[in-house]
């Protein structure tokens, strides 16, 4: 993991300052950015999406 320098502990205070006053909010609120940065806007390895299928299968022939 990379080293905290002072302009990462200048944004998680800018961050910070816009968390709601209840503790327990701000923790959720982390814990969904947390959650949105490791999904969302990770570029490592991107996410591998199945194709939707739809079969027909059967059907009524009028003869």
């Amino acid at each position: 993991m990379a080293k905290d320098l002072s302009h990462h502990r200048r944004h998680a205070l800018q961050l910070a300052c816009q968390l709601p006053e209840d503790s327990e909010d701000a923790l959720i609120v982390l814990r969904l950015t947390t959650q949105l940065v490791t999904d969302f806007l990770a570029v490592d390895e991107p996410e591998k999406k199945s194709a939707s299928v739809i079969a027909l299968v059967g059907g009524n022939d009028c003869a």
